[in-house]
C-alpha cells in the first residue's frame, strides 16, 4: 500500500499537475471571475517554478556535499542504490536516466581498488511491470563491459529506500559472519543521500557516504538563468518535494 502511495503522491507534487488541473479548470468553469483566477494562479506557478536560478537555490539546500576519496580510503562494499534506468521492453533495451551516475561512480571506485564488492540494491519499481528487477538487468549490463561477476552482488526485493536498506542488510548478512563489522560506502544522488543513510542507520547498518549526480552547480548570475523559463527547473522542484515529502513521512511512519 505505501508503495501505491508513493506513486499517486509523486504525480500530485509535480508543479506540472497543478497547472494542468488549474487549465482544466478554467476550461470546464461556467463563471468568468473562476475562470481568470485559475488562469492566473497557473500563470504564477508556472514563472515560479520554471525558474532556474530559484530551482538552484532550492535543490542546493537539499544536496549532500561531493566528495573524493583518499588513496588509502577502502571499503568491503559499495552499496548502490537502484532507480536509474527504465526498460524498453520491445527492443530489449536499457535506458538510463541521470541516476546511472551512482553505478558509474561506484565502478570507477572498484577499478581505483576503494572497493572489493559492489552490491545493487533494486527489485521492481514498476506497478505496472513487476517483474522487471532492476537490479538483474543492471547486472547483466556490468558484465557486458567487462568487470567480474563475482565481485558485483544485487539485491532483488526492495521497491523504495526503506526497504533498499532493510534487504541489503539481510543480504549482506548472508555474506558475512558479522556484517557490521565491515566497512560499507553508500552510493547514491546526492538529494537522495540524506533519507538514505538515515533508513540505513536505523536498519542498524553504519554506512559512509559518497554522493553522486548533483545537480546544483556554481551560482550562474545571467539573464538566461534569472528569467527566461527552464523547463529543467520543473524537475528540480519535483526532486526536491518527492525527497522533502518522503524524508517527513518516512519519519512520521517511523522509519528513519
Amino acid at each position: 500500500m505505501f508503495f501505491i502511495l508513493s506513486k499517486i503522491l509523486a504525480f500530485l507534487i509535480s508543479p506540472f499537475s497543478w497547472i494542468a488541473i488549474g487549465l482544466i479548470y478554467a476550461i470546464i468553469s461556467k463563471i468568468p471571475e473562476r475562470k481568470k483566477k485559475a488562469l492566473i494562479i497557473s500563470g504564477i506557478i508556472f514563472l515560479l517554478f520554471s525558474n532556474e536560478f530559484v530551482a538552484e537555490e532550492v535543490i542546493r539546500g537539499l544536496e549532500a556535499p561531493n566528495k573524493n576519496l583518499s588513496q588509502k580510503e577502502h571499503f568491503d562494499v559499495g552499496i548502490v542504490l537502484g532507480g536509474m534506468i527504465n526498460y524498453d521492453g520491445h527492443n530489449k533495451k536499457l535506458i538510463f536516466n541521470s541516476n546511472i551516475d551512482r553505478l558509474l561512480q561506484a565502478l570507477i571506485l572498484y577499478r581505483k581498488g576503494h572497493i572489493d564488492k559492489i552490491l545493487i540494491s533494486g527489485g521492481s519499481g514498476d506497478i505496472t511491470y513487476p517483474e522487471i528487477v532492476e537490479s538483474k538487468l543492471l547486472l547483466d549490463f556490468v558484465k557486458d563491459l567487462g568487470f567480474d561477476e563475482k565481485d558485483i552482488w544485487i539485491e532483488t526485493k526492495s521497491r523504495n529506500t526503506r526497504e533498499n536498506a532493510t534487504y541489503s542488510y539481510e543480504f549482506l548478512k548472508t555474506k558475512f559472519d558479522h556484517p557490521e563489522k565491515r566497512k560499507y560506502l553508500l552510493i547514491t544522488s546526492a538529494t537522495h543521500m540524506k533519507r538514505s543513510l538515515a533508513c540505513f542507520t536505523k536498519a542498524g547498518l553504519k554506512t559512509d557516504d559518497y554522493s553522486t549526480s548533483r545537480i546544483s552547480g556554481p551560482r550562474r548570475f545571467s539573464f538566461q538563468n534569472m528569467l527566461i523559463p527552464n523547463i529543467w527547473a520543473f524537475g528540480m522542484w519535483e526532486i526536491f518535494f518527492h525527497e522533502t515529502i518522503g524524508y517527513w513521512t518516512y519519519k512520521i511512519a517511523g522509519y528513519i
